[in-house]
């Protein structure tokens, strides 16, 4: 869900990268779709203009720095969204057509004080969470 417009070349920089042709069409790309992509479909939406392994490592290099976030769809392979500009938020996927919708107002925030008062992390920074289940189409 997008919430805001962001400035790429900016982000880019204040979190470390140069602001290259091939970065800045990445972050378009993610900031023009409402659901995370697989890095086949991202590439396939660049046209080819990263290879596979460079697409990668750009991806991976994003969400170290917050500038994307990985999630996990329960698929063999990452998908990835972009994070600036976006409130966090969950989703629910739909095992069967492969649906991905945003669950906004994440209701885990007491849920992370308490896991840390009973462990020995000092802080929570971030989380996935992801329902599975059937969207009302294919649960007819």
């Amino acid at each position: 869900m997008k919430d805001a417009t962001i400035d790429l070349t900016a982000a880019l920089k204040a979190a470390g990268f140069k602001a290259t042709p091939g970065r800045l069409q990445l972050l378009e790309v993610l900031s023009r779709v409402d659901e995370p992509l697989s890095v086949l479909k991202i590439q396939k939406r660049l046209g080819k203009k990263l290879n596979e392994v460079t697409l990668y490592r750009a991806l991976e290099a994003f969400a170290k720095a917050g500038l994307v976030r990985r999630v996990d769809l329960g698929h063999d392979h990452a998908h990835y969204e972009l994070a600036l500009g976006r409130a966090h938020h969950d989703h629910v996927v739909c095992t069967a057509c492969g649906a991905v919708e945003d669950v906004a107002g994440c209701p885990l925030a007491p849920f992370q004080k308490k896991a840390l008062k009973s462990s020995h992390f000092k802080s929570i920074y971030s989380h996935n969470l992801e329902f599975f289940g059937l969207c009302r189409a294919c649960s007819k």
